[in-house]
């Protein structure tokens, strides 16, 4: 999935006592999480961004989710099996599991979730192409088949887009206006002059009612999502991993964590001058990924490949030959997100790094919900976006590059790579997949769609209130903010709800 992102801030420290959490209703402290961007959806099967995400794992539920450990556990399944042949899965629901609107939650729930998943109308239809059928056996039964033994499956099911939802609300027009879901929180309101979301625990939530009563999605940029942290407004900046160096957590606690990502230049083959190879893989060679990497995140990892460290593929690298090339005399644009604290500074230095290499180059900053508008519709010739993963296999981040997925950002068409892919996923020989895996990655490595420019290091703030905070490597939309808690002695002051 996409992220807004972040990259490190000159930031001016202070030297006065602040009050931490502010936000308050009725006098009890409301939690409030920074996000870089409104939900573009709340649709699950159209959620292709991290704001989204972050936003439909607060509200809804699937099946499985992963733990801190990225141990797959239970959240509506009360147990599941595989068959001997890895083809059919079996899962039981929990007891005593309901919506947010009382309803009790069936597995004729989960078929009608997951097959709008399989839709036309899915834009990550591909997540889920290697399930034949669904059948809701009984109120508390589903059944799964599989195309084929795919051994991440049941990731893809612990993952942000495998929700389960109401069949009987579905067919409702305006169900993602209120959106009802089984999720630790409730939708209560969204505010767009003020970009907040509102959220209420759900007192029948199946492990719990969540220790936060209530909690605040608010959109802000990276500079004023600091500068709120400051005052007290803001009780976490997990969607903006900071350097270890900045200078707000004089102010609170700093959570580290590394993340499954990877930042890119994503190249659009769809476009001139991108739709030459060579002319690509100059540009990858050209573009100052070094110098871009130690200069707005240090701390970060150096990217020796598409794919984060730890992963099949992960050092797969291929050696481009652009001696005989020259940059093309027409203009190229990168459009970076403007939310980022530095992006004026970045879009100066990579444009005077490339024309003094002989690109005509120009950056744009746009906001991030248009940056995501020209992505779907692959109208940009080139962008700036972070790459994060649904769930810990090399899988996930090849499927961006199939022939057939209408995802699929570079526009790249590769039946070797299709090939590959599917040879993959039809093996539970780990080792073979992973071959697979590596000749797949090389292969996308020598299309040069990617400049990869670091995997980032996450350096999580959230104030001192805060408790229990734990992420994974998956980014901050797989916290359990069902057990993240406000400490007593929270200060806080009043806001009204609109």
């Amino acid at each position: 999935m996409i992220f807004g992102g972040r990259l490190l801030s000159i930031i001016v420290s202070i030297g006065f006592l602040i009050q931490l959490p502010s936000y308050a209703q009725n006098g009890s402290p409301t939690y409030v999480k920074a996000i870089y961007s409104l939900p573009i959806s709340f649709d699950p099967i159209k959620m292709n961004d991290t704001a989204s995400l972050v936003v439909g794992n607060l509200i809804y539920d699937g099946l499985l989710k992963f733990s801190p450990s990225l141990k797959i556990e239970g959240a509506l399944a009360k147990s599941w099996s595989t068959s001997k042949d890895g083809k059919v899965l079996t899962f039981k629901l929990k007891p005593n599991i309901f919506f947010h609107s009382g309803e009790s939650i069936t597995a004729a729930d989960v078929e009608a979730s997951l097959k709008r998943a399989l839709s036309n109308k899915s834009t990550v239809r591909k997540f889920y192409d290697s399930i034949k059928k669904i059948r809701a056996l009984d109120d508390k039964t589903i059944e799964i088949e599989l195309n084929y033994p795919f051994p991440p499956f049941l990731s893809v099911l612990a993952g942000a887009t495998a929700k389960v939802l109401p069949k009987s609300k579905l067919t409702d027009p305006k169900f993602f206006v209120n959106p009802i879901g089984s999720g630790p929180f409730r939708f209560s309101s969204l505010d767009k002059n003020k970009k907040e979301i509102f959220l209420e625990a759900f007192p029948k939530y199946y492990s719990g009612k969540p220790k936060i009563d209530r909690m605040i999605l608010k959109e802000t940029t990276e500079g004023e999502a600091l500068r709120l942290a400051r005052i007290g407004e803001i009780n976490d900046l997990a969607n903006w991993p900071l350097t270890e160096e900045d200078s707000i957590f004089k102010i609170g606690q700093k959570i580290s964590s590394p993340v499954a990502s990877t930042w890119i230049i994503g190249l659009n083959t769809l476009q001139t001058p991108f739709n030459n190879l060579q002319v690509r893989q100059l540009f990858k060679s050209n573009i100052p990924v070094d110098e871009f990497r130690m200069r707005f995140y240090p701390d970060s990892i150096k990217a020796n490949g598409y794919v984060p460290n730890g992963l099949p593929g992960s050092q797969v690298k291929a050696d481009l030959e652009v001696t005989n090339v020259r940059p093309p005399k027409s203009k190229v644009t990168i459009v970076i997100p403007s939310e980022l604290a530095r992006a004026e500074e970045m879009k100066k230095m990579i444009e005077k790094a490339m024309t003094d290499k002989g690109w005509n180059i120009e950056v744009n900053l746009m906001a991030w919900n248009q940056l995501m508008d020209g992505y779907a519709k692959k109208s940009h010739q080139a962008f700036l976006v972070a790459m994060n993963m649904d769930y810990p296999d090399a899988d996930f981040l090849l499927k961006n590059f199939e022939s057939d997925n209408s995802d699929n950002f570079s526009g790249l068409k590769s039946k070797e790579l299709d090939n590959l892919l599917k040879k993959s996923r039809a093996t539970q020989d780990r080792k073979l997949r992973e071959e697979y895996y590596k000749s797949a990655l090389k292969l996308t490595e020598e299309s040069a769609v990617t400049v990869n420019l670091f995997h980032p290091r996450a350096n999580y703030w959230v104030s001192k209130c805060v408790q229990n905070f734990r992420p994974n490597i998956l980014s901050d939309v797989y916290i359990d903010y069902a057990k993240v808690s406000l400490s007593f002695n929270c200060p806080s002051k009043k806001v009204v709800q609109r």
